[in-house]
């Protein structure tokens, strides 16, 4: 995804303001400029894609389950996690999905 693409996502597309919504608008702009700076300031030289997550995602779920040091373990997967709210979402399924079959 291109850097404009990922402005566009975090700041929408729509620059249409109202008065009344205006100061919300900020508010909510504001909120996400805070989060992107903290994404980028915690970017790291080498990066992984939720392609690559998603590929191994299972085995990080069942080495945590295990109770795995994953910041030792994969440590590029961990911070991954940490900065990605999709790939996330699909740790946290997959953590249930152990738990309910132990």
């Amino acid at each position: 995804m291109k850097f404009n693409q990922i402005l566009q996502r975090i700041f929408g597309a729509n620059k249409q303001n109202t008065s009344s919504s205006k100061r919300g608008m900020q508010a909510d702009q504001s909120e996400k400029m805070q989060k992107m700076l903290s994404m980028l300031s915690n970017t790291q030289d080498v990066e992984l894609s939720c392609d690559d997550v998603f590929a191994i995602l299972d085995q990080f779920a069942e080495l945590a389950a295990q109770g795995g040091d994953m910041t030792k373990l994969m440590p590029l997967v961990k911070h991954h996690l940490d900065m990605c709210a999709d790939c996330r979402d699909e740790y946290k399924v997959l953590e249930k999905i152990i738990q309910n079959a132990a």
